[in-house]
């Protein structure tokens, strides 16, 4: 189940291509360690990933359709 915060993380990240996450931060008026730990949980995910400039990014083959809540 994803949460408000990561959906809209994600709906940026399609969007904005690569961001940093005091980017992301900014444009979702949220807090700085909200974010991080939504970007990291993620990564772990294998549903974005992070550069060697700290901008965040989809990962490839990842770009598919919004998630879809089970029952």
């Amino acid at each position: 189940m994803t949460s408000t915060l990561e959906t809209n993380v994600l709906a940026l990240l399609e969007r904005g291509g690569m961001l940093t996450a005091d980017t992301i931060t900014y444009n979702l008026n949220s807090s700085r360690w909200r974010v991080s730990r939504v970007l990291h949980a993620l990564h772990r995910n294998g549903d974005a990933f992070q550069n060697r400039r700290a901008q965040w990014q989809i990962s490839a083959g990842q770009r598919r359709p919004r998630r879809q809540s089970t029952r």
